[in-house]
């Protein structure tokens, strides 16, 4: 019998038509993966911790409900102290940003003064006032995008909220849902697939309860280092400089950048401590946390870590290079993975 009239054939062009049916009505609502993606970091954080109550004898679904109540008494306790704080440190900047916008511009003609009294050639001048406004532009868009960002945040507070009752039903119902899908899988594929789900797994683990573990601890430690030199805004500061170690390697640099900016423009000796109070938490964060926390997790070369972030900063912002180094070691196990069966 020809290929084309067997059943089998009917059936994987089915199936193909299915796949794509389903990938475009997942484009259709693409708007609408927050919520889920949210539910299923929350799954990841969480899961864990019902998995040792569970072990101890409580039921699954009082255990997670036991966990849902510590977290909101948690949360409400960080809101209750830190929203006042960051709610007065926020207005004290829109207060002070008369005063910092002279500062600045104060050293910007400054600095064009003395060019203007230099001896640098006239092309060579141009390029520098060029590039000074190149960086005026750049910091105006900057804070342009932190604004989007937040009322963006304030215009996805149902998603936030939706996200636990997600999470709820996907920890309640995880082990059905883990045979529901092996059981979707072809007998001859089952091994390769559980495989490779254990090796993604393992990667979104690493990175979601392991990164965002370093991220707290940074955090802390940057806020209240910055609270102990004096530093303006230091909990926003810290919160910055924390989230920033979501990112490798560029990270630190990235999230040091706006305190040694705001304590430069309180004083040199200021942005000297904000230096050295860094550096320090680098040496921890670098030589004790991350080993201890993350080890050697996600597989790759240091120098495709750092392709891979410049690659996703380059196509996506800072979204990009949040979300490069998961993509890239999943691209890894993949590709390792086809490889072997090509072999």
């Amino acid at each position: 019998m020809s290929w084309w009239k067997e059943k089998r054939t009917y059936r994987y062009l089915f199936l193909a038509i299915l796949i794509g049916l389903i990938l475009y009505f997942l484009y259709l609502v693409r708007q609408l993966f927050l919520p889920f993606i949210l539910a299923i970091i929350l799954v990841y954080l969480l899961n864990p911790v019902v998995g040792r109550m569970e072990k101890r004898g409580s039921p699954r679904v009082a255990a997670i409900l036991i966990l849902y109540l510590g977290v909101i008494i948690v949360v409400t306790g960080l809101f209750m102290y830190g929203v006042p704080r960051m709610v007065n440190q926020l207005e004290t900047l829109v207060e002070s940003i008369p005063v910092y916008t002279d500062q600045v511009e104060g050293m910007v003609q400054n600095i064009q003064q003395s060019f203007d009294n230099s001896t640098i050639p006239p092309g060579v001048h141009q390029i520098v006032d060029e590039r000074i406004r190149w960086a005026e532009l750049r910091l105006m868009g900057m804070v342009r995008q932190v604004m989007d960002l937040l009322l963006a945040l304030l215009g996805n507070l149902f998603n936030f909220a939706l996200a636990p009752v997600l999470a709820f039903y996907m920890m309640k119902d995880l082990e059905h849902l883990k045979k529901w899908a092996i059981s979707q899988v072809p007998g001859e594929w089952t091994t390769d697939v559980l495989y490779l789900a254990k090796q993604i797994d393992h990667v979104f683990a690493s990175f979601i309860r392991g990164h965002l573990t370093v991220v707290l601890i940074v955090g802390v430690l940057t806020s209240i280092a910055f609270m102990l030199i004096g530093l303006q805004f230091a909990t926003m500061l810290g919160i910055i400089a924390g989230l920033a170690e979501l990112i490798p390697y560029f990270g630190p640099l990235i999230g040091a950048i706006p305190a040694v900016a705001m304590a430069l423009l309180q004083s040199k000796w200021l942005a000297v401590k904000v230096v050295i109070a860094v550096f320090v938490i680098q040496q921890l964060e670098g030589n004790i946390i991350s080993p201890k926390i993350l080890g050697h997790s996600v597989g790759l070369h240091p120098l495709a870590i750092i392709i891979a972030l410049l690659a996703g900063g380059h196509l996506f912002g800072i979204a990009g290079m949040l979300l490069a180094v998961p993509l890239a070691a999943i691209a890894r196990i993949l590709v390792s993975f086809a490889w072997e069966k090509l072999n």
